[in-house]
């Protein structure tokens, strides 16, 4: 089976998020259902969603086994039964899966413990419905919670459902659809067998043969620390205090390789996986407080470089405050100072959340930079990063924000790691995390996390936001800033002011070798000149590929020339005028047989096109033509806000 990008397998902020579903107008739970043996659950107590959200906040999970089948499972698949797990005794577990069911009769997904003489569960689809049913012991009578009906027939549907500590969450397709309280005397032991798309519980039916499994993961569920909360049940003011659960320390804490939690203030960056990966202060100071690393602006640690680490599957977890944004406020990164070594970013770009990746082998000395959304200032923000050897999905508070492919290996790695900065001093920029920090973790890749997938991020490749007045033609996305300023550029309240004489030089790049491409710019021109600049990709003379933007006279035009199909002639395309001293939105679109011209979100020109423009020659430029062309006024006179550029 092929690998699936968006393969759920757990919660990987430890929240959960209520993302849209298609069960939006589910019935309401069964609270107190007949168990298959006629049991009433009757000390079963309804849990808020939003509250059940903040239980499972306390929690970690870890991934335990995952498993995809291509064909239906029965109890004769190999692997479709194995011994409990030892980590999932203690009944604290997740399961997770992608089904489809056939008909309305009972599918199971997975059991535990059903052959055993200790508690037991199982998970099944029926008739729509998500049922979970659960014995204390052997012999006792089982009893169920069941949903409405949240699941189509035909359809491949996302179900999980998760214990913690006497509260169970049943979550379909990212949304939770029930949830509630079931206090359980005593110590909970599983034993026996796990079993996966069928049950043992009553002999000859397997609930097997209407129902096929995707993909299933088994995680493990560990209190992260000792939290006080607080659990509603629905339709009563009461409150119920789970601050006196006993935490489970007989479950391994997690499979990070490193874990910075600021707890010793003493030892603020201590490694308490025990691995030995201590974070050193080696610059300014990072103050601890209850459990909170806080960062001034202009201190960070560094982490020594060790094979351990050195990995090309892993996970990053991070939940961090910033209270100021800046140009580059790292989180964590690997990063290397210069070029021709391998590394990975972590960080905030002007309030972004940006992922940078490097594989020296593929991309040279260039940076495969994923954007995801703007963090909320002054608020917690949890973060979870997996990579694996293809693919790449970040978490912000639950909701995916990327989820793409990245082929490579970032192996080649050969500096030390660094938190809350980087460490490689370089100029240019503001490199320091600005905030508070609760956590950060590094650990083993094992599957890519469940959440609802965020509309598509735009993602840049080169970004010219004009924000730092220190680094004129700072590039956001880091591999494309401008070397050479003509004349005066200036930034005044983040926009680049260009006198009529003024312009930035942007030497050629791989990433302008391509032929569909979409230029995205907002410009307030003080005065209209024959040829306004502002941005072209133009040979020097009569041959060679090129495009241009500028503005003529005052109207907007763009130019495209390939050379062996136009020979020595531009392709022009004129749009409207614009209006002296008010800021313009420009989105210029060329794909293989099609450009498209938009002024304020208004589609201006739409006309077809042929030829391909990649073959790029000579450097780039902003607010003029760099080339140095007589015969005509070249240069933009005015502000420009940003410009960007993408790949269509």
């Amino acid at each position: 089976m092929n690998k699936k990008m968006l393969v759920p397998v757990a919660f990987a902020t430890a929240t959960y998020a209520l993302f849209g579903c298609s069960s939006e107008n589910a019935p309401l739970p069964s609270a107190a259902s007949a168990g298959d043996n006629g049991a009433q659950v009757g000390e079963l107590v309804l849990v808020d969603a939003q509250d059940a959200k903040a239980h499972f906040a306390r929690y970690r999970r870890s991934v335990v086994d995952s498993r995809q089948f291509a064909a239906p499972v029965s109890e004769s698949s190999e692997d479709a039964s194995v011994k409990i797990d030892s980590t999932l005794e203690n009944g604290n577990f997740a399961v997770n899966a992608d089904v489809t069911v056939k008909d309305d009769s009972a599918y199971t997904v997975a059991s535990a413990g059903v052959d055993g003489d200790g508690f037991a569960w199982l998970v099944q689809v029926e008739n729509g419905a998500v049922v979970y049913s659960w014995r204390e012991k052997a012999g006792d009578e089982w009893q169920k919670f069941e949903t409405g009906k949240v699941c189509e027939k035909d359809e491949l549907n996302n179900v999980r459902v998760e214990r913690a500590e006497n509260v169970i969450a049943i979550v379909v397709n990212g949304k939770i659809v029930g949830a509630f309280r079931n206090d359980i005397e005593g110590t909970i032991t599983l034993k026996g067998e796990l079993t996966i798309g069928f049950d043992k519980k009553d002999e000859g039916q397997c609930h097997c043969k209407n129902g096929q499994i995707d993909q299933i993961d088994l995680e493990t569920i560990n209190e992260i620390k000792d939290v006080k909360d607080t659990v509603k049940t629905a339709g009563d003011s009461a409150v119920v205090d789970t601050a006196s659960v006993t935490k489970n320390d007989s479950v391994k804490t997690s499979t990070w390789l490193a874990e910075w939690d600021f707890n010793d203030s003493t030892n603020v960056g201590l490694d308490v996986t025990g691995n030995g990966h201590d974070a050193t202060v080696t610059e300014g100071s990072v103050a601890s407080a209850e459990g909170i690393a806080t960062f001034d602006g202009k201190s960070g640690f560094s982490v020594k470089l060790d094979k351990r680490i050195n990995i090309n599957d892993f996970i990053v977890e991070a939940r961090v405050k910033p209270t100021q944004f800046g140009t580059m406020q790292n989180i964590i990164v690997a990063e290397p100072p210069g070029r021709g070594v391998d590394g990975w970013q972590l960080r905030i770009d002007e309030g972004v959340l940006t992922v940078h990746l490097r594989d020296t082998d593929k991309d040279g000395d260039d940076w495969s930079i994923f954007p995801g959304k703007t963090m909320p200032l002054g608020e917690w923000s949890e973060i979870r990063l997996e990579r694996n050897a293809d693919s790449l999905k970040l978490f912000q508070n639950g909701e995916v924000t990327v989820a793409t492919s990245y082929v490579g290996d970032l192996t080649q790695m050969a500096y030390d790691w660094s938190i809350g900065y980087d460490g490689m001093q370089q100029a240019f920029h503001d490199r320091y995390f600005i905030g508070e920090m609760d956590y950060v973790r590094f650990g083993t890749f094992k599957g890519f996390s469940a959440g609802e997938v965020a509309a598509p991020t735009a993602k840049p490749l080169v970004a010219w936001e004009f924000n730092e007045p220190s680094f004129v033609g700072l590039d956001r996305m880091a591999n494309n800033s401008t070397h050479y300023i003509v004349g005066s550029a200036n930034i005044v309240d983040t926009t680049l002011v260009l006198d009529g004489q003024s312009g930035l030089l942007v030497p050629l790049s791989k990433v302008f070798h391509r032929n569909t491409f979409a230029v995205e710019t907002r410009v307030k021109l003080a005065k209209f000149n024959d040829m306004q600049n502002i941005i072209v990709a133009e040979p020097p003379g009569r041959y060679g590929d090129g495009w241009i933007i500028r503005v003529d006279n005052g109207v907007l035009t763009a130019h495209f020339r390939d050379q062996d199909t136009d020979g020595t002639e531009w392709n022009v395309y004129k749009g409207d005028k614009l209006v002296p001293d008010e800021w313009t939105k420009i989105r210029v679109e060329r794909s293989a047989d099609a450009v498209k011209v938009f002024q304020n979100d208004n589609l201006v020109i739409s006309a077809p096109t042929k030829g391909d423009v990649s073959e790029l020659g000579y450097d780039l430029a902003i607010g003029y033509d760099a080339m140095k062309q007589a015969l005509h006024d070249r240069f933009f006179v005015g502000e420009i806000d940003y410009i960007r550029f993408y790949g269509l």
